[in-house]
C-alpha cells in the first residue's frame, strides 16, 4: 500500500503504557455468577418449587408411616423419586446452558484473535485484534473488519459498511473536510469498531478500544435481561398456581368431611369448618406472592384455633376420653390431605419440559443457532411478530442490473459498435469495484456493490472488464462523493486508437444536467418519466455520459466536471434481489399467524416493493 507519510507508530513501552491506561481491546462480558449459584437458580422454576414442597411433605408422610404405622422402607420410594426427578430436571437444564455459554465464549475469543495490520516501532506488523491499544496506527484494506474506533490519517476511495451500528451498508469515509457528509451518524473522518471496509484502503489512529468504543456501548446496552419472563415461564406459573389452589381446596374438603363423619354430622363440625376454611383461604391468597412468612404463622394459628375450639367444646359436646381419638383422627386426616397435595403435583412435568427444551436447543445448535438460555427456545415458538431488517436479510445484499436503457444500444445488447464499446470501457474503467473469481460458481463482488452489479452485467454479456481496465491508461480520476453524486475518469482508450475519453457515472438527474447532448435525441421529459418508473419500483438508478477530449479542453476544475460537450448515454436500473428462501419463509410465518414487519430507513414505497 502506498503511504503519503511515514508513520513510526507506538514503541513497545508506549504500548504497555497505553494498555495500562486505557485497557485492552476486549468487550467486557457481563459478570457471571458462580456455578453453584447458577445451578441453584434452576430451582426457581415454579413447578420445581412445588416438587420441593411436595418432597418435604412426602418425607413427613413416609416417616409417619414408617415409625408410626410400622410400614416397610418402601414408603420412602415416593420422596426419593420426587427428589431424583428434581435433580434430573435441574441438572439437564444446567448442563445444556453451561455448554451453550462455553460455545459463546469460544466465538468471542476467535473474534478477538483475528490478526490486524499495525505500524509499531516504525515497521508494519500483524498483531491480534485484542492487542490493539489507543494510539496505534492501523492499516485498513478492503474486506477487513475495523478493530477499534479511530480517526483517519489517510483514506483512498474508502467506503465502510456501518450497518451493524447505523443500518447504512455504505458510508463514504474521507479526510477532506469539503467532502464530509453532514448528515452522517459518525464523522466522515472517523471509523468504528465492528464495521467493515467494503472498498478502498486507509490508515487510522486508534482513539478508543474495548468498552469505550461505540460498538462496546451497543454491546453493553444489548445485554440480556434475565429478569424478563418467557411465555412458558408465565404459563408454568399459572399451572403451578392452579395445581396448588385446587389441591388445597380438595384437601380442605377432605378435612371437613372427615371431621363431619367423626362427629356424626354434629354442629361442632360447622364450628371447626370456619377456621379451616379461613386458614386455607389465607394460604391460597398468600401463595400467589410466595409469602411463606405469612403462610407458616397461618398454619400454626389454625392448629391453635382448632385445638382451642376442641378444648372449649369437649365438656359440653364431647366426652373427655374422645379428645385423644380426635387428635389421632385429625392427624390421620391431615396426612390424607397432605398426600393428596403431593399426589396432585406432576413430578414428570418438569422433566418433560426440560427434555423438550433441551432437544429444541440441540436442534438449533445443529443449524448454527446458539441459544444461551434454554427457555428462549420456547419463546421462539411463541413469537407473534417478527421485525426484520431489509438489506442483507430479506435481500441478498448483492446488487444486480434489473434493466438497462442505453439510448444508442440496439435491443439493449452489447456488440462491436461504437456505443457498445463506449459502454463497456466506461463501466470497466470508471469504477473502483472488482470481481473475485476464486469460486467460478459464485463470483463475488469486492468493493461498492452497485458498481459490482455493473461488472457482473458485463460478465454476463461475455465482456472481460479486467482486460479493458488494464488496457486503458487512466490519466485523471474524480472519485465519487456525496456532494457531487457522480464519479469521473479520464483515460487514454485502447478501443479508440488511443483517444482521450472522459467517462462520467452517477445520479441520472445530476449527470444528465452536465450533458449538452443526449443519444438519439431523447427528450429530458422521457428521461424523467423513465426515472420515476424505476424509482417507483424501488430501483437504484445510474446515469452514464462520455466525451472525447482534445488537448485544449478543460475537464476538471475545483473538484467538479466542467467539460462542455458531454453526451448522455442512458440509464441503468439496479435492484437488490430478494433471497430465494425469503418468500417461502415469510409465507410460512404468516400462515402460522406471525406478523412480519420490515424495519428499514427506506421510504414506505421502497419497502413495499
Amino acid at each position: 500500500m502506498e503511504q503519503k507519510h511515514h508513520y513510526t507508530g507506538l514503541t513497545d513501552a508506549q504500548v504497555l503504557e497505553s494498555r495500562s491506561k486505557h485497557g485492552a481491546n476486549i468487550l467486557t462480558p457481563p459478570e457471571k455468577e458462580p456455578l453453584w449459584k447458577q445451578f441453584l437458580e434452576k430451582f426457581g422454576d415454579p413447578l420445581i418449587i412445588i416438587l420441593l414442597i411436595a418432597g418435604v411433605l412426602s418425607i413427613g408422610i413416609s416417616c409417619y408411616e414408617f415409625w408410626g404405622l410400622h410400614e416397610g422402607a418402601e414408603t420412602f420410594f415416593e420422596p426419593v423419586g420426587i427428589f431424583v426427578a428434581i435433580l434430573l430436571a435441574t441438572g439437564i437444564a444446567f448442563i445444556f446452558e453451561l455448554k451453550a455459554d462455553k460455545q459463546f465464549s469460544v466465538l468471542n475469543q476467535v473474534n478477538d484473535d483475528e490478526m490486524v495490520e499495525v505500524i509499531r516501532n516504525g515497521n508494519t506488523t500483524s498483531i491480534k485484534k485484542k492487542d490493539v491499544v489507543v494510539g496505534d496506527i492501523v492499516v485498513l484494506n478492503t474486506g477487513e473488519e475495523i478493530p477499534a474506533d479511530g480517526e483517519l490519517l489517510e483514506a483512498v476511495t474508502l467506503n465502510v459498511d456501518e450497518s451493524s451500528l447505523t443500518g447504512e451498508p455504505i458510508c463514504h469515509k474521507t479526510i477532506h473536510e469539503q467532502e464530509f457528509d453532514k448528515d452522517a451518524t459518525f464523522p466522515s473522518n472517523h471509523v468504528m469498531r465492528g464495521t467493515k471496509v467494503m472498498e478502498g484502503h486507509g490508515i487510522f489512529k486508534v482513539l478508543a478500544v474495548g468498552d469505550k468504543t461505540e460498538n462496546g456501548k451497543v454491546f453493553e446496552a444489548a445485554q440480556i435481561d434475565d429478569s424478563v419472563r418467557t411465555p412458558l415461564n408465565e404459563q408454568l406459573d399459572g399451572l403451578a398456581d392452579l395445581i396448588t389452589k385446587l389441591s388445597y381446596i380438595f384437601a380442605a374438603l377432605i378435612i371437613v368431611l372427615k371431621l363431619m363423619v367423626f362427629f356424626n354430622w354434629s354442629p361442632i363440625v360447622l364450628t371447626l369448618a370456619v377456621p379451616t376454611a379461613i386458614f386455607f383461604w389465607m394460604v391460597i391468597k398468600k401463595f400467589d406472592d410466595w409469602s411463606w412468612k405469612a403462610v407458616v404463622p397461618s398454619i400454626i394459628g389454625y392448629f391453635v384455633i382448632l385445638m382451642g375450639m376442641v378444648v372449649y367444646f369437649h365438656d359440653t359436646l364431647m366426652p373427655g376420653e374422645q379428645i385423644a381419638k380426635l387428635i389421632t383422627y385429625t392427624l390421620d386426616t391431615l396426612m390424607i390431605a397432605v398426600t393428596l397435595v403431593v399426589v396432585a403435583v406432576p413430578e414428570g412435568l418438569p422433566m418433560a419440559v426440560t427434555l423438550s427444551l433441551a432437544y429444541s436447543m440441540t436442534r438449533m445448535m445443529k443449524t448454527n443457532n446458539l441459544v444461551r438460555k434454554m427457555h428462549a427456545c420456547e419463546t421462539m415458538g411463541a413469537t407473534t411478530v417478527i421485525c426484520t431488517d431489509k438489506t442483507g436479510t430479506l435481500t441478498q445484499n448483492q446488487m444486480q442490473v434489473y434493466d438497462t436503457n442505453f439510448y444508442g444500444l440496439s435491443a439493449q445488447s452489447l456488440g462491436n459498435d461504437k456505443d457498445s464499446l463506449l459502454i463497456e470501457e466506461g463501466i470497466a474503467v470508471n469504477s473502483t469495484a472488482s470481481l473475485d473469481y476464486s469460486d467460478a460458481e459464485a463470483v463475488k463482488v469486492l468493493g461498492n456493490p452497485t458498481e459490482g452489479a455493473l461488472l457482473l452485467w458485463l460478465k454476463k454479456a461475455g465482456v472481460d472488464y479486467l482486460n479493458l481496465r488494464e488496457s486503458a491508461e487512466v490519466l485523471e480520476e474524480l472519485p465519487f462523493s456525496t456532494e457531487r453524486k457522480y464519479m469521473a475518469t479520464i483515460v487514454k482508450s485502447s478501443l479508440f486508437e488511443g483517444k482521450t475519453i472522459l467517462y462520467v457515472k452517477g445520479a441520472p438527474e445530476i449527470v444528465s444536467g452536465l450533458c449538452k447532448n443526449i443519444e438519439n435525441n431523447v427528450s429530458k421529459t422521457d428521461i424523467e418519466n423513465q426515472l420515476v418508473e424505476y424509482q417507483n419500483q424501488a430501483m437504484r438508478t445510474l446515469g452514464f455520459a462520455y466525451q472525447i477530449i482534445d488537448s485544449k479542453a478543460d475537464v476538471f476544475k475545483d473538484g467538479k466536471v466542467v467539460a462542455d460537450n458531454l453526451t448522455f448515454m442512458g440509464v441503468v436500473a439496479i435492484s437488490d434481489p430478494v433471497r430465494l428462501d425469503v418468500p417461502a419463509a415469510v409465507a410460512e410465518c404468516m400462515n402460522a399467524g406471525i406478523n412480519v414487519k420490515i424495519v428499514t430507513g427506506d421510504t414506505p414505497g421502497t419497502a413495499k416493493e
